[in-house]
């Protein structure tokens, strides 16, 4: 059985690594706007506001580790997200938000 030569590999190797970097095409722009600090049942986490939907919040908990932001930041903070909309759930805002990647932008 005669093997490929070793610069096939390479380019191989090289074809999936460019291929699963990451891309200004998956990312959403959004501003996180604040951090939510009325007292009622459904309040709490982050607004976050679409650039595509600016006249609508949404709610954001960070459930998925840190992200780098806080209520201490200086805000309206300029993003890009990967996110998701989550099932009717409690909020005080346009809907609840699940955002997996984000990347501050300066």
């Amino acid at each position: 059985m005669k093997f490929l030569p070793k610069n096939l590999f390479v380019f191989i190797a090289l074809f999936f690594l460019i291929s699963c970097s990451k891309s200004d095409d998956d990312y959403t722009s959004a501003t996180v706007v604040g951090y939510d600090l009325r007292l009622c049942p459904c309040c709490g986490g982050f607004f976050v506001s679409l650039d595509d939907k600016p006249d609508e919040v949404y709610q954001w908990y960070q459930r998925q580790g840190d992200m780098g932001i806080n209520e201490k930041e200086k805000y309206p903070l300029k993003v890009k997200i990967k996110y998701y909309f989550l099932a009717k759930t409690c909020t005080a805002s346009a809907g609840e938000i699940e955002i997996t990647d984000l990347i501050k932008l300066k």
